[in-house]
């Protein structure tokens, strides 16, 4: 038994506690109904980038109703760790983020807060954020102080869990997030993985806020994503209050539940692992990949590039399959289909050009991260020439989409030269700054919150 269990096997054996935590909250209150979205029947199409005697590239879109204003009702829970590793400046980032959130709601969202060091406290239970509710909700976080105590995260999971378990109503989607400055809550993985494995249409996030040495800690650590969760290192806290509303956006236009896309192909027809990019895919074997979304959201999903071989298994036959299997948000029947593709009519090259600017607006971010990896200053013309290589591969390709390149070949450059002139010195990705701004241009939206 894992520690999380033997914790709540506790609460679940003292009926007082349940008791007492049903008379603290009293029957639900309802939000608002939310926008229904139009019906969708196929979400998912394909695109084909490029075709040659032995490949065909092609991308999977997901295709959604022009609905910008369409939101879905969010139940929202957050974890608030006030234990002696928070400092005073954290905690009014906290507070003043929770607040922005606040006015950023609608009534039919339900928000609860839980602060937690040694012991939890509820600040208030689900409820939707009307706008007398705001002005509850907003008092109540004004009035959070910090407790000099250690910080113990059961406690506050077991309120959470009494929460959803005694909710009478459910929105469309439940969210947890557990906002803390205690370096080892990732370790608490497995233990959050337990405690929500029977939520449906759910989300945790948890928002590190680490100081820059921690930073530098954490990045040595890269296996976040076999953890249950996502986690959010952040070292620039002034983008909290933005980053919480972004991220409640993208699930109150969460349009699509338990997405899967299998690709499968013909044992002449290997998948082509080396040209797949864009969004995660589980390998399954060389003639299957699967791509799995719990929540899929309207304009918050990037495309999947696959590359597969080019041999049609007969004459005019298919040379891939693929199967759709997805679930709509106010629905709970699944519906599958199946997109068959073939070889292109088009024999050989570029299929569609706005396809093939994605994909090598990808590759130069990975190839430009193999030319970091390879950095060794006794060894700099490996690193030049992975960069030049590049540089050939996208001068043979047509005008049009040569154009679209050029903020990525500048990049390659100036890398270069800097590399000729000063091989000493490892540069930084030009990349993680360029993409880290187009982050923050999402997050602008919210700044007047």
């Amino acid at each position: 038994m894992s520690a999380f269990n033997k914790y709540y096997s506790i609460l679940e054996s003292n009926k007082d506690i349940k008791q007492q935590y049903k008379q603290n909250n009293p029957e639900d209150e309802i939000p608002e109904k939310s926008k229904q979205i139009q019906e969708m029947n196929n979400p998912i199409d394909i695109r084909y980038g490029y075709q040659d005697k032995s490949s065909l590239l092609f991308q999977i879109n997901k295709k959604f109703p022009n609905q910008p204003d369409f939101k879905i009702g969010v139940d929202l829970i957050y974890l608030i760790d006030i234990s002696q590793s928070l400092n005073d400046e954290s905690l009014e980032k906290i507070k003043s983020a929770l607040k922005c959130l606040v006015n950023y709601l609608s009534d039919q969202d339900r928000l609860c807060i839980v602060t937690y060091s040694n012991k939890a406290c509820q600040l208030f239970p689900l409820i939707p954020l009307s706008e007398k509710n705001k002005l509850k909700i907003i008092k109540k976080i004004e009035q959070i102080t910090i407790k000099k105590e250690n910080s113990n995260i059961y406690s506050a999971l077991q309120i959470t869990l009494l929460s959803l378990e005694l909710r009478q109503f459910k929105n469309e989607i439940t969210n947890v997030n557990i906002i803390s400055q205690d370096q080892d809550l990732r370790k608490y993985s497995n233990d959050f993985k337990e405690a929500f494995q029977n939520e449906q249409a759910f989300k945790l996030k948890v928002f590190l806020l680490f100081s820059q040495d921690l930073i530098q800690f954490c990045q040595k650590k890269k296996r976040e994503s076999q953890k249950f969760g996502r986690y959010h290192i952040m070292k620039k806290f002034d983008q909290l209050s933005s980053l919480l509303c972004f991220e409640t956006l993208k699930l109150q236009q969460t349009v699509i539940l338990n997405l899967e896309i299998r690709v499968k192909t013909h044992q002449n027809n290997p998948i082509q692992i080396s040209e797949c990019s864009g969004g995660k895919f589980i390998y399954v074997s060389p003639y299957e990949i699967r791509i799995k979304k719990k929540l899929v959201s309207i304009g918050q999903n990037k495309p999947h590039l696959i590359g597969i071989g080019n041999i049609p298994k007969s004459e005019g036959g298919e040379i891939c399959n693929i199967e759709v299997s997805f679930q709509q948000i106010h629905s709970n029947h699944h519906q599958n289909y199946d997109i068959p593709i073939y070889a292109q009519s088009q024999k050989n090259n570029i299929l569609d050009e706005t396809v093939m600017v994605q994909i090598y607006k990808l590759k130069s971010r990975s190839q430009m991260n193999e030319a970091m990896l390879y950095y060794d200053p006794y060894r700099i013309q490996d690193c030049i020439e992975i960069l030049q290589m590049f540089q050939s591969e996208v001068a043979d390709l047509p005008d049009g989409i040569k154009q679209q390149l050029n903020v990525e070949m500048q990049q390659f450059e100036l890398a270069l030269s800097q590399y000729k002139h000063n091989p000493a010195q490892q540069i930084e990705n030009p990349f993680t700054k360029i993409d880290q701004q187009s982050k923050i241009l999402k997050l602008k939206v919210f700044d007047k919150l």
